[in-house]
């Protein structure tokens, strides 16, 4: 199978959470009881069973007023992954695609992919002492599918496919946008299959 990343185009995501919603479906994973707490991001964070989350930030402009700029936020699936090397029960590996899975039953709860995780987005669930982040969709993927917050997505905001073809879209997006566009991920921790 040839590397696939997902790209995030910010500058079309409207913040309707399809993407949240659909990976919540896909995966099952059921909703959990969040308290308003002056923002219309709900819930407030990731958590064990929301490995997708649109967060949402209110920006000041030029004129006085407020712009909201939205962005999908999960698991970066890094090419050089901290919980891959720190997990001592190898539950953390890379999948074909490029992206980092979980096996469940290998989980022993030591959270040391938590802790390692250098964009936070592992997530530790104490009744069940495992740790719980995106999966990309593997099941999905595996079978030249797209995840499911892909699929969903109304705007094109969110793309996925090869990895060369995904990285020329976002610097061809960039450019487009203009000086204060830029590309996310390409380079961090080997690079990322999020961008």
């Amino acid at each position: 199978m040839t590397e696939k990343i997902q790209l995030i185009d910010t500058s079309k995501c409207t913040g309707c959470r399809g993407c949240q919603v659909a990976c919540k479906q896909w995966n099952q994973l059921p909703a959990g009881l969040t308290i308003n707490k002056g923002t219309y991001q709900n819930p407030p964070d990731l958590q064990k069973n929301t490995w997708t989350l649109v967060r949402f930030q209110e920006v000041s402009d030029r004129d006085g007023g407020v712009q909201w700029l939205f962005r999908k936020d999960g698991c970066m699936h890094c090419n050089d992954a901290a919980c891959v090397k720190v997990c001592p029960a190898e539950a953390r590996f890379r999948l074909e695609s490029g992206a980092i899975g979980t096996d469940d039953a290998k989980c022993i709860g030591c959270q040391q992919c938590v802790a390692a995780c250098p964009f936070d987005k592992s997530r530790y669930e104490e009744s069940s002492n495992k740790a719980y982040k995106c999966n990309l969709c593997a099941e999905r993927t595996q079978n030249n599918l797209p995840p499911a917050c892909v699929k969903a997505c109304p705007t094109g905001a969110l793309k996925y496919g090869e990895k060369a073809a995904m990285l020329d879209l976002a610097f061809k997006r960039a450019r487009e946008l203009g000086k204060n566009a830029s590309v996310y991920g390409d380079k961090f921790f080997g690079g990322t299959h999020i961008v």
